[in-house]
């Protein structure tokens, strides 16, 4: 292998959602390949959406829809996406035509939809000829699987790097594997063993995994057996930190509303009203994408929440560093509370260096919680009662507000660099197609 293609490999990016500007997972996944030789780098990806990142222009998309269709119609081979394909000022690559709701309803994971759609997929025909003939051609040096907690894409992978000898790193962004989410529901634990039969020896042969985190390293390191590199997030840090805080209104949330956290901004809006200060905005300003009824019901009804819907990943960065406040929640639900104890949201990194600081509520022990309150890097409620005075902290006291947003922004720079983070994926790419494939 040339100097050169140790540098930059050829990698298979092997995902469910698309390289995107516009969802978070797309950013974060675009982040780490910023740079990339276009013609070294091709996304397989599972979910029904549409490109908007034009740093990479070979796809294959092979959906739920493909996958249900192939039980009956053996042909049905997935679609090729190329450079025509990509559409960058698209405001959301998310699928809205007539499978949308079924994709809504598939978000409620419950063990019976897990099962199912794993099924599916296992009796489904995505291993054909157009799929293996699109790999074939691309010839890929180190696949990057960025993992999730349906069991299909582990299979899907192991089948890929056995066939085509091919080495694979496994990218972290959750905890699938030490938290059961459907614990004490009816096939919940079933559910789970069935997962890990497949994910487990999965993990256990990456060239490398990366998580997000030191906690999560260590235990994954000590669960699989495995080398664990941290990978932080990439964040920008603009040499100015924006508008005056003089010049800075509202309180605005961006990003998925999954995990209860509609509820959680429900709460807030509540401990906003409190305060009686005219001052103080009463109302939340929501931006995102989400389309399940049950959860936009729960927003609407609340007079404290403006709901925005999705907006354009370029928009992201101003709407952040215009407000006064960006709220980061995590729910206090004892189901929820394990399933966040390692993750760690992606806005977290794109607002520490934004010159805006993070309103933080959530249980002390979540991991985005933690890193934030132990580096002083956001204004942060573990508790009800620490709400309100977090509020009134972050909205009224400029002195405070100049503290902590300098902490965030020496966190960003310390911790989330882009150059650096790419750097690091260069290395753990380059190391596992140099060491294992010939």
């Amino acid at each position: 292998m040339s100097e050169r293609k140790q540098e930059l490999p050829r990698v298979l990016l092997v995902s469910h959602n698309v390289l995107s500007r516009n969802t978070n997972n797309g950013r974060t996944m675009g982040s780490y390949f910023a740079g990339w030789e276009k013609d070294r780098i091709a996304q397989l990806f599972f979910q029904a959406e549409v490109p908007t990142d034009p740093l990479c222009e070979n796809y294959f998309r092979y959906t739920d829809q493909d996958a249900l269709k192939s039980l009956l119609q053996r042909n049905r081979k997935g679609r090729r996406l190329g450079a025509a394909d990509i559409e960058p000022q698209r405001p959301d690559s998310a699928d809205t035509g007539a499978l949308a709701g079924v994709y809504n309803y598939g978000r409620k994971r419950s063990p019976l939809i897990y099962l199912g759609r794993d099924g599916v997929w296992r009796l489904s025909g995505w291993k054909n000829s157009g799929m293996r003939e699109w790999i074939s051609e691309f010839d890929p040096e180190v696949l990057f699987f960025v993992s999730g907690d349906y069991a299909f894409p582990y299979r899907i992978v192991s089948e890929i790097a056995k066939e085509f000898k091919v080495p694979y790193v496994v990218c972290c962004y959750d905890d699938y594997y030490l938290f059961n989410r459907n614990q004490g529901r009816f096939l919940g634990n079933f559910r789970q063993k069935q997962f890990m039969k497949t994910a487990e020896p999965a993990l256990e042969k990456a060239a490398r995994i990366l998580t997000l985190n030191d906690s999560m390293a260590e235990a994954y390191r000590e669960r699989f057996q495995r080398e664990c590199t941290v990978l932080h997030m990439a964040a920008a840090v603009p040499e100015d930190e924006g508008p005056e805080i003089e010049e800075k209104s509202g309180i605005a949330f961006l990003g998925g509303l999954g995990l209860g956290r509609e509820m959680q901004l429900v709460e807030i809006a509540g401990a906003l009203a409190e305060i009686k200060d005219p001052a103080v905005p009463k109302v939340i300003d929501v931006y995102s994408g989400e389309q399940d009824p049950g959860t936009l019901s729960r927003l609407t009804a609340c007079p404290g929440i403006r709901f925005h819907g999705a907006v354009a990943g370029d928009q992201v960065a101003e709407i952040i560093r215009r407000s006064r406040a960006v709220i980061h929640t995590e729910s206090f639900d004892p189901v929820m509370r394990g399933r966040v104890r390692y993750s760690l949201s992606t806005k977290i990194p794109e607002s520490l260096g934004s010159g805006t600081c993070l309103l933080a509520y959530g249980p002390a022990e979540a991991a985005s919680m933690e890193y934030l309150r132990r580096n002083e890097a956001a204004f942060t409620a573990t508790s009800r009662e620490e709400l309100r005075p977090a509020l009134e902290g972050i909205l009224t006291d400029g002195a405070e507000y100049r503290r902590i947003r300098e902490n965030a922004r020496a966190l960003a720079r310390k911790n989330h660099d882009s150059r650096a983070i790419r750097q690091t994926v260069r290395e753990v790419l380059a190391a596992a197609a140099g060491g294992e494939r010939k």
